[in-house]
């Protein structure tokens, strides 16, 4: 548990918190501990599933699983796919990646697309300078060609969320949905602060289906803030750093060849 915190700072303890929420659980894709059995289960269910650290950051170590025609299986790490004709076969041939920590389970949602690449929407907002929670920066994620992440520090794409949109709404509603995309964003982060009042800025992630809802994927509490430097706006990040200065919010720590890397403040 993280001491700042009344709550687990991890992608279970998070999600659970969020379903305590009569409105913002209605959002939410079903989530488990992984099991052998919750994955097949939920398989059988929803035909896809993603099986994810519980704590991790970058979507490294993120399995999607897919129940495919004639009864195969198929699972994706990275950019490895592998195919097996019995569920057993698959699971085992799964099991090293997932033993040495603890992961979770959860439905797929089938994502919206740019140029045949699944694409979500990252949200941040932060604590401004009279204390208050604001939404500072909206941007959208293409998927690697070749991978199943929209992680931009494992091969995604920042992109303005409009040009993302602007395939499934007209000009005027795309405006008009990205401002509910805020709004859930901001409702979120102050819901959130009460279970980890610590915390300064969160990094929501949203799924988007075919029928235009949207789905949280996961609540960031240490969110990175430079995918916003790929902004033409560049008044976004300015104002994502001076808040991140003010309020000394912690910085996300990623898993370099020999160790790990926190990024350090300094002029932006």
């Amino acid at each position: 548990m993280d001491s700042q915190n009344v709550l687990p700072n991890n992608k279970l303890g998070k999600t659970q918190y969020l379903n305590r929420h009569p409105e913002l659980k209605k959002f939410l894709p079903d989530s488990a501990s992984e099991s052998k059995e919750h994955i097949r289960d939920w398989l059988k269910r929803y035909n896809v599933v993603y099986v994810k650290p519980n704590n991790g950051t970058g979507g490294r170590g993120i399995l999607r699983v897919d129940i495919l025609s004639k009864g195969k299986y198929r699972y994706q790490i990275g950019k490895r796919k592998k195919v097996f004709d019995s569920y057993e076969d698959m699971y085992r041939s799964m099991f090293p990646y997932l033993k040495e920590r603890k992961h979770l389970v959860q439905r797929g949602i089938r994502l919206l697309t740019s140029k045949g690449r699944p694409f979500d929407i990252r949200i941040m907002v932060q604590k401004n300078f009279d204390g208050d929670w604001e939404n500072t920066g909206i941007i959208g994620r293409v998927a690697h060609p070749d991978k199943i992440v929209t992680n931009y520090h494992s091969g995604g794409t920042p992109t303005p969320v409009p040009r993302l949109l602007n395939d499934y709404l007209d000009p005027d509603q795309v405006e008009e949905y990205v401002k509910k995309l805020n709004k859930l964003g901001l409702e979120i982060a102050e819901y959130m602060h009460t279970g980890y009042p610590k915390v300064t800025a969160f990094g929501v992630d949203i799924a988007i289906d075919k029928d235009l809802k949207p789905w949280i994927l996961e609540v960031n509490t240490r969110p990175d803030p430079f995918i916003f430097k790929k902004l033409e706006d560049k008044t976004v990040f300015r104002k994502i750093w001076r808040y991140i200065r003010a309020n000394h919010s912690p910085l996300p720590v990623y898993k370099g060849k020999k160790k790990l890397r926190k990024l350090s403040y300094g002029k932006a």
